[in-house]
């Protein structure tokens, strides 16, 4: 029934298969330290500023971490990259940095653990090693992870960026990383559009919860402060309780880029809505020659977070607008079961009035391409989409995919 449109995802996998080249070999990752006791959490910060962001490490630990600091129940270990030149503040240090945040510490070179040279931020086995090396050091009960850098979605060549190494930490490779640690309890995206469904879906099996935000993050991001001010004082708290926190965090030091923020549970709930989003992706196909019209009128009417993002849209808005534009009773009916879906997943959701109406989660829905010579500024939120259709676990658990590939042609 979707011949071309699987036909097209098949070559596209073929291809990236072909193409794809031996990633190097990571430098060996120092000795894990002697164990400290074990604790109820260890909150892993991995935080790449070897970027435009190298002035907000120093801020981010010495004003939000150690404003906290470790405790005998929630431990805080964060990896601090500022690339391969001197840093601009505590004590102009280079490359990457181990701290075990203490209250009231400076992120000066003396304060850190251990030193891990000019890492690649963008390598999986970065994260892996880090990761592996946190656990063995800090030991816990729970382990929460949050990445800290620059982010676009799903989009490869945007998250994590490591300006020394030229690389980047895809999605495919951070499902891999997150595969090889056996996965944590709670995830904090703390980059722009980290709450897209297609993201979640790297996480699904490897996370209880999450939490980030639908549109960009901004400067401040999380209130590191306020999130482990509250896990010490009940460190006895669930995944999903503390992506909560760390979401509502967002509201409370937000800046002008920081619009939105919201939780998710990951579990059976989570399954439930990629199930409704897979049902709406296959029946909007095989009705797409009769309603086309009617889910463009949708598209254009739905919230879509507006730090120009113009190809992402807000999947319960889009729900309820396909919904009201579209005759078809089983694409109804589907629309309804995502939106109850979503209600099921989101725990915590908040944006201004700016933002319009959003709900928690974004989705991919781009344009219908334009006719030739319109310009290749409507053709540019189509970029990567061989990526979408090969890489993401999301393309594999549903048909949205195969719709936007008869969507788009």
């Amino acid at each position: 029934m979707h011949a071309r449109s699987i036909t097209l995802c098949v070559i596209l996998l073929l291809a990236a298969v072909c193409c794809a080249a031996a990633a190097p070999l990571a430098a060996a990752a120092p000795a894990p330290l002697d164990p400290a006791p074990r604790a109820k959490w260890t909150v892993i910060v991995y935080m790449d500023g070897d970027n435009s962001l190298e002035s907000w490490i120093a801020h981010d630990i010495d004003k939000e971490l150690a404003a906290t600091g470790s405790n005998a129940d929630v431990q805080i270990v964060a990896l601090a990259d500022r690339g391969s030149e001197p840093g601009t503040a505590d004590g102009g240090w280079s490359g990457a940095r181990v701290f075990n945040v203490t209250k009231g510490m400076k992120a000066t070179a003396d304060m850190a653990v251990a030193d891990w040279g000019n890492p690649d931020m963008g390598s999986p086995q970065t994260l892996i090693d880090f990761v592996d090396w946190a656990r063995a050091s800090y030991p816990a009960d729970h382990y929460a992870l949050f990445l800290w850098d620059h982010g676009w979605g799903w989009w490869p060549g945007n998250t994590m960026k490591d300006v020394t190494s030229n690389d980047y930490l895809d999605m495919d490779e951070l499902r891999r990383a997150m595969q090889t640690i056996g996965g944590v309890d709670m995830v904090g995206m703390d980059t722009c559009l980290g709450q897209t469904i297609e993201v979640q879906a790297e996480f699904r099996s490897f996370a209880k919860a999450m939490a980030g935000c639908e549109d960009s993050t901004g400067y401040t991001g999380f209130e590191y402060s306020e999130v482990l001010d509250k896990l010490q004082a009940n460190p006895a708290m669930n995944a999903s309780s503390l992506a909560t926190i760390a979401a509502k965090s967002v509201r409370t030091g937000h800046d002008e880029w920081s619009l939105t923020a919201s939780a998710v549970t990951l579990g059976w709930r989570w399954d439930r809505l990629t199930a409704a989003v897979s049902d709406l992706g296959w029946d909007m196909a095989i009705r797409l020659p009769r309603y086309r019209h009617a889910y463009a009128v949708a598209r254009r009417q739905s919230a879509s977070p507006p730090q120009s993002y113009p190809e992402v849209r807000d999947l319960y808005d889009s729900a309820r607008e396909i919904r009201a534009h579209v005759a078809s009773p089983a694409i109804k009916n589907d629309c309804t079961r995502v939106i109850q879906a979503l209600r099921g997943v989101v725990t915590y959701e908040w944006s201004p009035a700016v933002e319009g109406d959003l709900h928690g989660i974004a989705f991919y829905w781009p344009a219908a391409p334009a006719p030739p010579g319109a310009g290749s500024a409507f053709f540019s939120q189509w970029v990567n989409f061989a990526y979408y259709c090969t890489q993401l676990q999301f393309t594999r658990l549903t048909y949205w995919g195969d719709f936007l590939a008869d969507w788009g042609g």
